[in-house]
């Protein structure tokens, strides 16, 4: 009579009891007419997906044109990416783009951003009119610091009672001192 190795006895019993519980486990899924079993978890209930133009932020992975992003929010509507509209905003983020250090996913993202926390104080000024406004800024050079720095500028300015026009004269004094 030959020995069973002890390793392979124990993973032989351990192949039993697992091949005894998938066996019960079977069976206990089953009822007594042969059906299955009822699902032990309720299927999920599809939420309903934000409009694009309703996004608060426009992530990388969203599919959406930055511009597009802004036109629609504008318009309160899907725009195609053909609109007019579009191509507006479009414009208006390329010259954005090249005066700051920063994508025009980004730029149009920290405008809504600010366009928000500008409303929770009351004042109201929209992310497009933003962005020419603060692009306006550093003339027709390119701004050392990032569009970002510059919002928080602009709201700290705002806040503190200054108008638009006063708050852009004084990041404008800010950027070349002397004009």
């Amino acid at each position: 009579m030959t020995r069973v190795n002890p390793f392979v006895q124990t993973l032989m019993h351990s192949m039993r009891r697992l091949l005894l519980t998938c066996v019960i486990a079977g069976l206990a899924a089953c009822s007594d007419d042969g059906e299955p079993a009822a699902p032990q978890h309720a299927p999920p209930v599809p939420v309903a997906q934000q409009a694009d133009h309703q996004l608060e932020w426009l992530k990388q992975t969203d599919g959406l044109l930055p511009e597009q992003w802004l036109a629609s929010r504008e318009a309160g509507q899907e725009l195609d990416r053909f609109d007019d509209r579009v191509s507006e905003m479009h414009a208006v983020l390329q010259v954005a783009a090249m005066r700051f250090r920063d994508h025009p996913r980004m730029i149009a993202n920290r405008a809504v951003q600010l366009e928000t926390m500008l409303r929770e104080k009351k004042i109201e000024e929209r992310a497009p009119r933003l962005i020419v406004t603060l692009s306006q800024v550093p003339g027709k050079q390119r701004y050392v610091e990032s569009f970002a720095s510059l919002t928080q500028q602009y709201y700290n300015l705002r806040t503190s009672g200054l108008s638009r026009g006063e708050a852009t004269d004084a990041l404008r004094r800010q950027v070349a001192p002397g004009q």
